[in-house]
């Protein structure tokens, strides 16, 4: 009996052996779809992975590749499993922060990556996106604080940041930040037209920051993210551009209907002027969270 106790056990341990090999191999295929790529086949590959051993690196792995999918709320899930797996994971508490950014949630941002700090003291990345945070909602003091803190433990590109900070120059009307849409249109012509484009302005944060968020923040009519890429660009007059010349940005969008019928429109979108970006007739926007 104990013989036969002592082979079952063996046996299992060796199954389990097996299948964390498996699971390593599986993972580590995905890591590589990724850097080729693949996103979408690395997911599938990190899935198969977790069905034989759910652990840090494959939710962490999982959770990265949603975000560069901007799938931002399963990104959240999994970063979140990750730091119950390992209690330090610094590089998740950052992950999670920037999805929680993107998802409106500034303060949980602010939580992440203070908690990532708490860590890693000298984590650059954490008080440059912590600092991106405090600016957005108009904290000066402390993201200039996190700018000088990220600059002094290596990350060069806080070094304009902190010039700025050190000689802030007049901020122009078309800098504003953009932390949600004000609601949706009435006009249908709105955004879908270059003689209507949606002005999204530029950002504290980044010069194309506020398109960028503007097209996370949309919501198509199933309330899911859309699809899109730049098609090409348009000459814009506008008192902000060098010259007076700047451009509408040319979108190809892809959603889906209140009906749920697959679509595909354009829409047209300026950094050159802020007019408090709504979403266009048809599609809805993320709420904000408080």
């Amino acid at each position: 009996m104990k013989l036969r106790t002592f082979l079952v056990g063996s046996l299992c341990l060796i199954t389990l052996t097996l299948q964390a090999q498996d699971a390593k191999s599986l993972l580590d295929e995905g890591l590589k779809k990724a850097q080729q790529g693949n996103v979408s086949q690395a997911i599938t590959l990190f899935n198969e992975s977790m069905a034989l051993n759910d652990d840090y690196p494959v939710r962490q792995s999982r959770g990265m590749a949603y975000s560069l999918l901007r799938q931002y709320e399963n990104a959240v899930t999994d970063f979140t499993k990750a730091i119950s797996f390992k209690t330090d994971a610094k590089k998740s508490m950052l992950g999670r922060g920037v999805a929680r950014k993107k998802l409106t949630d500034y303060q949980g941002a602010i939580s992440d990556f203070s908690a990532a700090l708490k860590v890693d003291p000298k984590m650059a990345e954490a008080y440059y996106n912590r600092a991106l945070v405090y600016e957005l909602l108009g904290n000066t003091e402390k993201a200039c604080t996190d700018y000088k803190a990220a600059l002094s433990n290596g990350l060069k590109p806080a070094e304009l940041k902190v010039e700025s900070c050190a000689n802030p120059l007049p901020v122009p009307a078309n800098r504003k930040p953009l932390l949600q849409l004000s609601g949706v249109a009435t006009d249908p012509k709105y955004g879908t037209t270059k003689t209507n484009p949606i002005k999204v302005g530029t950002s504290p944060a980044g010069e194309y920051e506020n398109l960028s968020t503007y097209m996370d923040l949309l919501r198509d009519g199933q309330n899911k993210l859309v699809e899109y890429k730049k098609t090409g660009s348009l000459p814009y007059a506008s008192s902000y551009a060098p010259n007076g010349k700047g451009t509408i940005e040319v979108l190809e969008v892809t959603y889906r209907d209140s009906k749920n019928v697959a679509k595909k429109t354009t829409l047209y979108v300026t950094i050159f002027d802020f007019e408090s970006p709504k979403a266009p007739v048809g599609f809805s926007t993320i709420k904000a969270q408080k």
